[in-house]
């Protein structure tokens, strides 16, 4: 193995995979040190018996064929990455139930013409509305288009008179936008539903990339690997490898070194020295300056400002579940469902700062529905998850940790078979509990945050976009992930970080400048 490189990953996680992808497939020569002994760090599965679980992912856009294939899909092919993936028949339901009293009970298709339709039925007075949504995802995308264009330098002529929408759009939050586009409460509530995959209220979260992320599912449609998230991160790993880059897995990085105000390596935990023109980390900014950092004076002031100011995304609970008996039999017929105890998104925000469950929402993935082969004939393989937006578990003490885990696992299935009808509890084979401190044991990430920070309007994926440029911290280290500038999630995290890839070449072959 080399001792010197153009770039090290730090991690193996999303963000970092394709970024040594996109280096490597440029010529640059790359190490990825993963203290783990799989990459891919929440994009894996686990067995319990005889089902694998995924970790994380439920669903992802762009991977359509002709004209539904999106910019993901587009990327992976350029890069010659290559999954199969099965397509997902709806975006979701969505139901709100408290008490026994159902409030709403929607289900959202996929296609602009069938959303178009069930809005037509449901929310008419919406269609002007809709219009001006769909419309919306075009300014955004070419305003973001623009700036990558231009470096982070536009011209602010032309931003003023081309992409004043995409100016606008981008200090919004998207409950803000939705209403000064004119649309209904009742509509707006539905269109509220995927708020569990930024993991925070639709009146906090950026309009930009709420509206990027529900374009995408609504017209591009989802869809699953067919052998669970892993298959996405193995495929990558072996491209990169065909590319020419080496992998050190069972490797933890101990410390970041630096030289002349730059970095120039790493070092691991057995002692050994790495070189490097740049580094890019999937660790969390705050791990890198406080624990990993040989020299903490060249951290600019303003990153630990920014620092402080963050708060940590999604942290989430899950319970994967092997059930000796198939969906039709216990009742299942969706693969996405959204059970809210209320339509107010502020509220479910609010209330999960604790562990009490006065009002949550739930997110209920059957993976057989979109994937039948995925479990033994006759069984079926569900994960029910719940978010935190603050470190709801940090009083636990470690005495009571299982119970408690328990007792939560216990009431969402328990309300899962109230609600919906299901027969779950009865047909239990496997069962895996995880915690925000499960996360962030096999994670490494601060409180267990699978989402890194928390997606607001002043610190949006636009606003960290248009800041990416002129915010420069060490040089040569750049940060990729959930913590990136193109937020959470499988879809931003693979594209954010195959840009960061471009801006690494522009960083190493401009000699470290």
């Amino acid at each position: 193995m080399n001792s010197k490189y153009d770039l090290i990953v730090i991690g193996a996680g999303n963000g970092g995979l394709m970024t040594a992808c996109r280096a490597s497939r440029m010529g640059l020569k790359t190490l990825v040190i993963e203290r783990h002994n799989l990459p891919g760090g929440a994009a894996t599965s686990f067995v319990r018996g005889r089902f694998e679980f995924d970790a994380s992912l439920h669903e992802i856009p762009d991977f359509g064929e002709g004209e539904s294939r999106g910019e993901l899909g587009r990327l992976f092919d350029e890069l010659g990455i290559k999954v199969e993936m099965l397509p997902i028949k709806d975006a979701f339901r969505y139901i709100v139930q408290k008490d026994g009293e159902r409030t709403l009970d929607v289900t959202f298709p996929h296609g602009k013409d069938k959303v178009m339709k069930l809005i037509s039925d449901i929310c008419p007075d919406d269609i002007d509305a809709m219009e001006r949504f769909f419309a919306a995802y075009k300014d955004m995308a070419e305003g973001l288009d623009y700036w990558g264009s231009t470096r982070g330098n536009p011209d602010p002529e032309v931003l003023r008179t081309k992409h004043q929408n995409f100016m606008k759009i981008m200090s919004m939050s998207a409950g803000e936008f939705f209403r000064s586009i004119g649309m209904s409460q009742k509509c707006i509530d539905i269109m509220s539903a995927y708020w569990p995959y930024q993991g925070t209220d639709i009146d906090t979260v950026d309009a930009s990339r709420y509206i990027l992320m529900v374009y995408g599912y609504f017209v591009n449609g989802a869809y699953i690997p067919k052998m669970r998230s892993h298959q996405l991160t193995v495929a990558i790993v072996e491209r990169a490898r065909q590319l020419g880059c080496e992998f050190l897995y069972d490797t933890e990085v101990t410390k970041v070194l630096t030289k002349n105000g730059a970095v120039c390596g790493v070092q691991v935990k057995d002692g050994r020295i790495f070189e490097t023109t740049a580094i890019a980390s999937n660790a969390f900014p705050e791990i890198v300056y406080g624990k990993l950092l040989d020299d903490r004076s060249l951290v600019p002031k303003y990153e630990i400002k920014k620092i402080n100011a963050r708060k940590y995304g999604f942290r989430a609970f899950s319970v994967y579940l092997g059930l000796d008996a198939p969906p039709d039999e216990i009742g299942i017929k969706d693969y996405t469902l959204f059970i809210s105890t209320t339509k107010d998104s502020r509220v479910l925000c609010d209330c999960a700062v604790k562990r009490d469950m006065d009002e949550y929402a739930l997110d209920v993935c059957c993976l057989n529905i979109a994937n039948p082969d995925c479990t033994p004939e006759g069984t079926t393989m569900m994960v029910l998850t719940i978010s935190y937006t603050a470190d709801a578990w940090a009083d636990v003490k470690e005495e009571d940790y299982v119970k408690i885990k328990r007792e939560v696992a216990s009431k969402l299935i328990d309300d899962l078979e109230e609600i919906m009808g299901y027969k779950i509890k009865e047909h239990i084979e496997e069962i895996e509990i995880a915690s925000p401190v499960t996360f962030a044991r096999y994670m490494g990430s601060p409180q267990g945050s699978i989402y890194g920070y928390s997606s607001e309007k002043w610190d949006g994926m636009s606003s960290r976009t248009v800041a990416a440029g002129s915010e420069r911290t060490i040089p040569g280290l750049f940060f990729v992930g959930g913590h990136g500038s193109s937020l959470s999630g499988y879809f931003p995290t693979y594209t954010g970080g195959n840009r960061t890839g471009y801006q690494i070449l522009g960083y190493v072959m401009g000699g470290g400048n």
